[in-house]
């Protein structure tokens, strides 16, 4: 399997990124783009499109609605994340421009993230319920993102979905999808990027895991990842700065980004990207950072289980079963 590198970058302005410092540096390094793009950034996209393409920079639009409407692409806001994705499309074909893939973040609405991650029992926020597979209203929202992923496929742009870890937990009934409103298993996504990021599953368990253990969850995502996708799965590593939620728990070191590299290719992933660009351009040394990220890793990493990852993976499918669908 061919080795595929890509960044995220979700907060940096768009003039910063098109710079040609910024995209040198990415072009260095054989990293593809993926750019967020808001409904308040829109008006720069089809400019920093025809730098990157003037750069030899690969990039893919990574479309984000208003926080008020859900920010990520979930069974909430479908039809209106499907008109701006739209809208994104139509901006660039005027200038007889394309993107190489659109990301659909499925990810509960940005609000329902911040409850449930607000105190030590917050997660339990996130069983709060939708519509079961099979129900006519999921139906309807599988049917939409399956039109969007085809109609993109009609068009020669690639699709990806980035997933929540805890969807990898699912088993035929896809409880987890159902409970996040994130509709992973029906459209036919060209790639299916987990985010499995140590740094937050450390940092956002408040003391409960540590970083062996999110390093043993790493492990054990990437194998659930290849399994159930197969050459489709991809893995999100980080973090190495702070995201949306602005209080994002953040890689202490390049050496546990390159750890973490070297456990998903030991997993069989190849595909990997990394959360993200503003990150590694504000800490010191963004280069080893990026040396970390895309060097062939020294010798494969293969990190035992440790009893709170398995009682982690096993509170998480016993959660996605509870909820009703088996």
């Amino acid at each position: 399997m061919t080795a595929r590198r890509r960044i995220w970058s979700e907060l940096l302005p768009l003039q910063v990124v098109g710079a040609p410092g910024t995209l040198a540096l990415l072009r260095r390094y054989g990293l593809e783009l993926a750019i967020a793009v808001r409904p308040e950034t829109a008006a720069g996209l089809p400019e920093l499109a025809a730098a990157c393409a003037g750069e030899g920079v690969e990039v893919a639009v990574w479309p984000m609605i208003a926080d008020e409407d859900g920010r990520w692409a979930s069974a909430e806001n479908a039809a209106a994340f499907g008109a701006f994705v739209a809208r994104l499309l139509d901006a660039l074909d005027g200038r007889g421009l394309s993107a190489a893939e659109v990301v659909f973040d499925l990810e509960p609405p940005i609000a329902r993230v911040r409850r449930a991650l607000a105190g030590p029992l917050g997660a339990l926020r996130l069983l709060k319920g939708g519509d079961a597979p099979g129900s006519p209203r999921w139906d309807d929202v599988e049917r939409t993102f399956a039109g969007m992923a085809a109609a993109l496929d009609a068009r020669g742009i690639a699709t990806s979905a980035a997933i929540v870890p805890l969807v990898l937990l699912d088993g035929p009934g896809r409880g987890w999808e159902r409970i996040l409103g994130t509709p992973v298993s029906a459209p036919a996504w060209g790639r299916v990027n987990a985010m499995l990021y140590t740094s937050l599953l450390a940092g956002y368990s408040r003391g409960w895991l540590g970083r062996e253990d999110a390093v043993a969850l790493l492990a054990e995502g990437c194998r659930a990842a290849a399994l159930r996708f197969g050459p489709r799965a991809g893995v999100s590593l980080g973090a190495v700065g702070k995201g949306a939620l602005g209080d994002e728990p953040v890689y202490r070191s390049a050496a546990e980004l390159r750890e973490d590299v070297a456990v998903a290719t030991a997993a069989g992933i190849e595909d990997l990207a990394l959360f993200d660009l503003g990150g590694v351009l504000a800490r010191p040394l963004a280069e080893a950072w990026l040396e970390a990220f895309t060097a062939p890793p020294a010798a494969p990493r293969t990190p035992r289980p440790t009893l709170r990852a398995r009682g982690a993976i096993a509170a998480g499918a016993l959660l996605g079963r509870a909820a009703g669908w088996v």
